[in-house]
């Protein structure tokens, strides 16, 4: 924690055992702190610093109201809720404050301490009660642990409360069941919002239609129901997106993302049928991730920053109900993508069929530099004959990337050093073009949760540690 700034008094601390006083900011000092200048007065704020002490003073009521205000928008939530108990000037400078609420950092009563009450039933009172008593507007507005046990009425009523009071961040992480189909449509018609995150909710035709959220930049929807029209109308009116991650959506058998023309980074994960991936005129798209699986027909043209590509699904673990496994990868792939870099593929070893295809798909990223295969096989025994990319790159189709500098393998083979010294062999009498390309021979570790924010600080995102494939 940092080390306060200024001296705080203790009441009955004796002349003799009292701390030298601690000289106070110059009003230069405060104008020229980037925390404070927007205070209209800095002198003001030296002032009541510089004041001779007194027993009695209360030194924190003698703060102006912008410093109280600072103050407690560096606390955490149930932090604030203690501290703005202790003076009327403090709760009015919390009203001022713009609301960061956080149900990770709520307090709340043990199971059996208060009778009839669960805790999530208490957590979400807390929440309610926030929301009410303050006018907004609301900076952070994340719960990962409040249910409201189906009270879908509740959670759109706090969806319309946060467009009301001009929210900046709403995020419901890990799918909170309490909102589950809530409509969310109040969300998107917020002109202040600049992250939205939901999860099992609901977006209709009628809401998406009126999307007006111009200063939108990220934007999650996990297990949440849309139409293919209520997508293209959230593209249509958040113009400033950046980020736009669908995992698990529901409504959706083709995602098409057209005059994207901010877009960076777009994520696609899924595990029910989807026909369709397209991408189109992205100009500034750079990273394409997810579970694409190649059953679906995978289109990206006016993208020419595009560098990261993955990962792409060749062997796909199970099929669910009215999905079709994939003929050939050429359904997923439509034309050869030359600006991507790095390719992360997902792959059976154990299947020759898979292999083959693998081969193939790589012939449509003709530029790579960083390619990373990960392995679906479990491993049953060490002796276990794996058809690997050493194989298949000796035998029958040679990595053609002239430029492929570095290539990652991952699998639970890799814990057998038999093994990754029989593939350093055949890599060795291979005829890749690259001559100098460093093979790394990876074991299956454990991952990082995915984040917006945890990929967009990797220069490559199959690189950090993150589970992209699994998010």
């Amino acid at each position: 924690m940092e080390a306060p700034k200024y001296p705080i008094h203790h009441h009955g601390t004796t002349a003799s055992t009292a701390p030298a006083a601690t000289p106070a900011p110059s009003p230069l000092s405060l104008s020229l702190n980037p925390r404070y200048r927007g205070a209209a007065n800095a002198g003001e704020m030296a002032g009541a610093l510089a004041r001779p002490r007194n027993a009695s003073d209360d030194r924190i009521n003698e703060l102006p109201e912008v410093l109280l205000s600072d103050i407690l928008s560096r606390l955490g939530t149930a932090e604030a809720a203690r501290t703005v108990v202790l003076s009327t000037r403090l709760r009015d400078a919390w009203l001022a404050t713009p609301l960061r609420l956080d149900d990770l950092e709520l307090p709340v009563p043990a199971r059996g301490k208060v009778p009839s009450i669960e805790p999530w039933t208490a957590r979400a009172d807390v929440v309610t009660r926030a929301l009410a008593s303050h006018p907004g507007p609301v900076a952070l507005f994340r719960l990962s642990r409040t249910s409201f046990r189906g009270r879908v009425p509740a959670a759109e009523a706090w969806f319309r409360q946060l467009a009301a009071k001009r929210a900046r961040e709403v995020s419901l992480c890990f799918s909170p069941e309490w909102c589950h189909d809530a409509l969310a449509d109040p969300l998107l018609g917020c002109p202040t919002l600049q992250v939205l995150a939901l999860g099992k909710c609901h977006l209709s035709d009628a809401g998406a239609s009126a999307a007006a959220a111009a200063a939108l930049t990220e934007l999650t929807l996990s297990e949440t129901c849309i139409s293919e029209a209520a997508l293209q109308s959230v593209l249509s009116g958040c113009p400033g997106l950046r980020s736009l991650v669908l995992k698990h959506v529901h409504g959706l058998q083709r995602i098409r993302v057209s005059s994207c023309r901010s877009l960076v980074l777009l994520g696609v994960w899924h595990y029910k049928q989807l026909d369709e991936i397209t991408v189109e005129d992205a100009p500034c798209l750079e990273r394409l991730l997810g579970n694409m699986r190649l059953n679906a027909a995978i289109t990206v043209t006016g993208a020419p920053k595009l560098t990261a590509f993955g990962y792409a699904v060749v062997s796909i673990p199970h099929l669910f109900h009215g999905e079709r496994a994939p003929q050939g990868v050429n359904k997923g792939l439509r034309a050869p993508i030359h600006s991507v870099k790095i390719l992360a593929i997902s792959v059976k070893f154990s299947s020759k069929k898979d292999m083959e295809k693998v081969m193939s798909l790589l012939e449509s990223f003709p530029c790579l530099e960083t390619l990373h295969f990960q392995s679906s096989d479990y491993r049953s025994g060490a002796d276990k004959d794996y058809t690997t990319v050493s194989d298949y790159n000796q035998k029958r189709y040679p990595i053609r990337a002239h430029v492929l500098q570095f290539m990652r393998i991952q699998s639970e083979m890799c814990d057998v050093a038999k093994w990754v010294t029989e593939q350093q062999n055949l890599l060795s009498q291979s005829n890749m073009a690259s001559l100098e390309a460093e093979v790394v021979f990876e074991g299956m570790k454990q991952r990082k949760d995915f984040t917006i924010e945890g990929v967009n600080a990797l220069s490559d995102p199959f690189d950090g540690g993150i589970n992209i494939l699994g998010h």
